[in-house]
């Protein structure tokens, strides 16, 4: 049987392989279906595979993905040539796909369980050796095996070596594990399991518990001391056990995350010279700082200038409230008078919350348009437009970020709530784009010429009300340069998101998109004090590559508060990502805006595959919320002196 799979390589690059079963390899210690294939008629790989269930969607992905991480980890860590025959080695993988798998190279040796009768003493040293200095490899590329036993390892007769496989229960050191006692995990929280291995190299055991020492008074007894000691803290390392037995333990490692350092760098050093710029400018013009309307400082800059508002469709300005007063109905995909009459304000104003309002439209530079009637009864508007170029991500994201925001209340940690203001426009919404998204279709690109925002709710919190206008625009639309009327939004913008998809390798002709919307917003005086935020989406095409890895799995706490500090590393890490790459053109805004927080995200979860109308897991978000809580906090919508220093 030859089947056609798209896959990744270590790098992240896309590969289409025909992949010929050549034979059943039984079921991994992890419980994964194994097989062994050859790759274009080529070579013969080592396949574990998930097939789907009875829903159509592939089965629990767990076991493969802490698999491909550990053997995606070791590649990043050793070199090429003089890979550590103790650790498997991989050569491809699939996460996005109905069937996910990995791809390794053939495991050495045969299992050690049936060979130990046969083994003689000093075979079964360079066994114990073997063991010890492949968790010492796994540690040194910062991972813990999770489940050692004779099972897992082999013995290649030919080259005495041994090859620990099957890293499906693999966490990272130093990550919180999922369980009662909720410590870090640790190197040493294998070498228990490790110890019992090498004990029944020459001694029968059963179960988990500690084995009785004293029984042998040879080099084994003396190598397990202190082996079976809780807690794991107070073990040894398979580092110190190697030491015991006079092996070598240092390992020519690659160091991926070096690669990081002179982005890193680059980031302090950037945002150095903003802070010095920022300061200086308020020294020069300390009077005019509190320019945004709901940053007024004074009563008497209140007084003196009355507040204009601005109608997010045309642009206008005008003072609150709208001159025509009456209400009007959405019907039939057009606004009729609502002519029905009361004396009851109560009654009056529960209409009013799915009425509209006639814009006066000064400039009438544009059709006839409604506003919800309710719309300038709150405090200042923010509109936050999502900027990028075509197929960067932009509708995906949009679409997550509300998911979390008004179906699972995504900002009530924040001490937010979130409603519908424009309720046809959200019923539209939710319909066409928000149903689609729970059903795991891809969504289509936001049509060219829309210049309507997407969705308009009212964000309460301690601090008052106020509504949250979202724009998504055409990408198409964003890079246009002789038709300004396409990106006039920006005009209304009080923040701003820019979406940069991110992409194996790197394209180098810069971001148009970017670039034209930077230019247009110069226009606007003041500009560079827009709250903004980097977000490099879809980051699950890389979610291996660190610093990717730590952050897509990195989970802020229920009822978390904002935390300056942990969006400040973030922003770091995804600078120096970045900047590493040569992706250039998507860190321009770091530099323009005053307060700036860029985030790794994935918006739907993984890829669909071409011409594939869905998502083989379904639509499943990874840290889309945090871009959108760090806009809020920057914009003065979340409370509190940590929210005062986002992006600072």
């Amino acid at each position: 049987m030859t089947t056609e799979v798209r896959c990744r390589a270590v790098d992240g690059t896309s590969r289409t392989l025909r992949l010929t079963v050549v034979g059943d390899a039984g079921v991994s210690g992890g419980g994964l279906p194994t097989r062994v294939v050859s790759v274009d008629g080529g070579p013969r790989l080592l396949q574990k595979w998930l097939p789907r269930n009875d829903s159509g969607y592939p089965d629990l992905l767990g076991p493969l993905d802490r698999e491909i991480r550990a053997l995606h980890r070791f590649a990043l860590t050793f070199p090429r040539d003089g890979y550590p025959p103790e650790l498997p080695r991989l050569w491809y993988y699939d996460v996005d796909g109905a069937e996910p798998f990995v791809l390794v190279e053939p495991y050495r040796g045969e299992p050690v369980e049936g060979l130990l009768p046969e083994l003689a003493p000093q075979h079964r040293y360079r066994l114990q050796v073997g063991l010890l200095r492949a968790l010492h490899l796994a540690a040194v590329a910062g991972m813990a095996h999770g489940r050692v036993d004779l099972g897992a390892l082999r013995w290649d007769s030919a080259t005495r070596t041994v090859q620990l496989v099957d890293f499906e229960h693999a966490a990272g050191i130093g990550e919180q594990r999922r369980s009662a006692d909720d410590r870090p995990v640790d190197v040493r929280d294998d070498v228990w399991d490790a110890g019992l291995a090498l004990w029944r190299t020459v001694h029968p055991h059963t179960g988990r518990g500690a084995p009785d020492l004293s029984v042998d008074g040879g080099a084994v007894s003396a190598l397990l001391d202190g082996v079976f000691v809780n807690p794991p803290d107070f073990r040894p390392t398979p580092a110190d056990l190697l030491t015991r037995l006079r092996e070598p333990t240092d390992v020519p490692v690659l160091a991926p995350g070096s690669a990081l350092v002179p982005g890193v760098e680059a980031y302090k050093n950037l945002l150095r010279r903003k802070r010095e710029r920022i300061a200086a400018q308020a020294e020069r013009d300390a009077p005019a700082r509190s320019w945004l309307p709901w940053r007024r400082t004074s009563k008497s800059e209140v007084d003196d200038q009355p507040v204009l508002v601005r109608c997010p469709v045309c642009l206008d300005s005008y003072p609150p409230p709208l001159p025509d007063d009456e209400l009007w109905r959405h019907e039939d995909g057009g606004f009729v008078k609502d002519d029905s009459s009361s004396l009851d304000p109560q009654k009056r104003h529960f209409r009013s919350l799915s009425a509209y309002r006639r814009c006066p439209n000064p400039s009438d530079d544009v059709a006839e348009h409604f506003l919800p009637a309710t719309y300038f009864d709150h405090g200042p508007p923010l509109v936050v437009a999502l900027i990028g170029r075509p197929s960067a991500g932009k509708t995906h994201l949009l679409a997550a970020m509300l998911r979390e925001v008004v179906d699972r209340g995504g900002l009530t940690p924040y001490g937010l709530t979130a409603t519908a203001l424009d309720l046809h426009r959200h019923d539209r919404y939710r319909k066409q784009v928000l149903a689609a998204a729970e059903r795991g279709e891809r969504l289509p690109g936001t049509p060219e010429g829309l210049t309507d925002p997407a969705e308009i709710l009212l964000i309460s919190g301690p601090g008052g009300s106020r509504p949250l206008v979202l724009f998504d625009v055409a990408g198409e639309d964003l890079q246009a340069v002789g038709d300004s009327r396409l990106a006039r939004f920006l005009i209304g913008t009080g923040a701003l998101i820019f979406v940069h998809g991110l992409e194996p390798v790197p394209e180098r002709v810069g971001n148009q998109a970017f670039e034209m919307s930077l230019a247009r917003l110069r226009a606007i005086p003041g500009f560079e004090r827009l709250p903004a935020a980097i977000v490099a989406t879809k980051a699950d095409r890389l979610r291996y590559l660190p610093p990717i890895d730590h952050w897509l799995r990195h989970r802020n706490a229920a009822l978390a508060s904002v935390d300056p500090v942990l969006l400040h590393v973030e922003s770091s890490s995804a600078f120096a990502f970045l900047h590493g790459r040569g992706d250039h053109a998507a860190l321009a805004p770091f530099s323009v805006f005053d307060r700036c927080t860029l985030h790794f995200v994935s918006a739907s979860g993984s890829e669909a595959a071409p011409g594939e109308e869905r998502f083989a897991r379904g639509f499943e978000p990874v840290r889309v919320l945090e871009p959108l809580v760090a806009i809020l906090a920057m914009a003065g919508m979340i409370g509190g002196e940590p929210a005062g220093r986002v992006g600072a």
